[in-house]
């Protein structure tokens, strides 16, 4: 119970749908019962004013006392349907109202419509005095009467009875129908990745809705200059630090070529080393950048022989240099459809990747084909394979396997996930298992909408 108030409050649907519909029911159930009544009561003054009539007839035909014109028999075909009519005296009289049951009147009762109750049954009676000085009786039991007024009443709530449900549905549906808008907004931004922080398509909602969208849209606004300028300092700020790095590489490489004594040379060589790897660091900074700003690259259509091939050139050195077995599976048929760059720069990191984590003489599968207008692209490695619990976060920036000994900034992985959030694909990673069970390399499938 506690469960569905919390609904009903969190929910403006369910509190349209709510109180509307204790509306439509609260007044079908009061217009119902008034109309009952009304109904009754106006079928009670007919029955009532049919006795009148009745003994109006009767009145001018002057009966004498006695006079019988309906007495109920047993071989009657409806006897709760019959109205008697009968003359009795000054001082009261016995009524036959079937040939075993008489309804004993007392002299007293007054003139006019009243409910008299028989030791048998209850009777409307209309008693009116003759000229001559004997009552005229016009008599029908009270269970046809309320029967039929009851009947009568019931016709008039019928259409309450059965318009309150189609009411019900049809406020149902409009409720529904009417915030559809506001659920499709919803879904487009459940559906939206991390990195679109365009402006919501707000035409179709409605008046009442469009200023808080309006103020998502500002907040959404913000937030993408803001990511903008911090992206625009990381790029800015590798740009800047390249030249200093260059002059301090060419310094490095100057002392090289001069004679020093061997612990001078070593440390020198060391110093080159890391001034190497915060050059390929503030590479792939600006790569990183690159990625995640907004795409203005033409769409073309490569095969994706020729993109391996692409990747390969530039990489094939350090695979010899492991005397990996790299193989290579792709139809001719096999193209990519879209910003060449972006595939190039994924299919490089993951191949450069699967290069340093696979142990020499290992082996490296490069493979592409087409399903359901979708280009699967699958890197395949001999290597040791990654735990369950690194799967979820290899694609975060900076993070790297402890253990490896491999060297690297962690940005890698964070540069394809950047690509892929951007062109609305996906990559996922699954752990080769040989047939004893044990890992037996890494397999990374990356899927492009086409």
């Amino acid at each position: 119970m506690d469960g569905f108030k919390r609904k009903i409050t969190q929910s403006l649907q369910a509190q349209l749908l709510f109180w509307v519909s204790l509306v439509i029911v609260v007044a079908a159930l009061g217009g119902g019962y008034f109309s009952f009544q009304g109904a009754f009561a106006e079928a009670y003054e007919f029955q009532d004013d049919q006795l009148r009539q009745i003994a109006g007839l009767m009145e001018q035909q002057r009966p004498a006392p006695g006079f019988v014109i309906t007495e109920i028999t047993e071989e009657t075909a409806d006897p709760e349907s019959q109205v008697i009519v009968q003359v009795m005296g000054k001082h009261g009289s016995e009524i036959s109202v079937r040939h075993n049951e008489k309804l004993s009147l007392p002299p007293n009762l007054p003139e006019g419509i009243q409910t008299f109750q028989s030791s048998h049954h209850a009777w409307r009676l209309f008693i009116r005095d003759l000229p001559t000085g004997d009552r005229l009786v016009i008599g029908q039991r009270t269970e046809v009467r309320d029967e039929i007024a009851h009947g009568s009443g019931l016709r008039t709530v019928l259409p309450f009875l059965i318009l309150m449900p189609v009411l019900l549905i049809v406020v149902n549906v409009l409720i529904r129908q009417m915030l559809k808008p506001v659920a499709r907004l919803s879904s487009e931004l459940d559906r939206r990745s991390e990195a679109d922080l365009s402006a919501m398509d707000d035409e179709k909602v409605p008046a009442e809705i469009k200023p808080f969208t309006a103020s998502i849209n500002a907040l959404l606004l913000r937030v993408e200059k803001s990511m903008e300028m911090q992206k625009r300092f990381v790029a800015d700020a590798a740009h800047e630090l390249r030249s200093p790095l260059t002059a301090l590489s060419l310094q490095a490489e100057n002392l090289a070529k001069i004679e020093l004594p061997p612990a001078a040379s070593e440390r020198l060589a060391t110093l080159r080393g890391g001034m190497q790897r915060m050059r390929t660091l503030l590479e792939q900074l600006l790569l990183m950048a690159r990625a995640q700003a907004t795409s203005r690259q033409v769409v073309s259509t490569v095969k994706m022989q020729d993109m391996f091939r692409e990747v390969l050139e530039d990489l094939m050195p350090m695979a010899e240099a492991k005397k990996l077995e790299v193989e290579v599976s792709s139809a001719d048929d096999v193209y990519f459809h879209g910003h060449h760059f972006d595939c190039i720069v994924v299919i490089k990191n993951l191949v450069d990747n699967a290069i340093r984590y696979t142990p020499e003489y290992g082996r490296l599968i490069l493979s592409a084909h087409k399903s359901d207008r979708r280009l699967i692209i699958d890197i395949e490695d001999s290597g040791p394979g990654i735990s369950d619990d690194d799967v979820g976060r290899i694609f975060d920036p900076f993070y790297r396997v402890l253990g490896s000994g491999e060297s690297g900034s962690g940005l890698g992985l964070a540069i394809v996930k950047a690509i892929l959030d951007r062109s609305a694909a996906k990559a996922t990673v699954t752990n080769i298992r040989n047939e004893d069970g044990t890992k037996g390399g890494l397999r990374v499938r990356v899927t492009f909408p086409q």
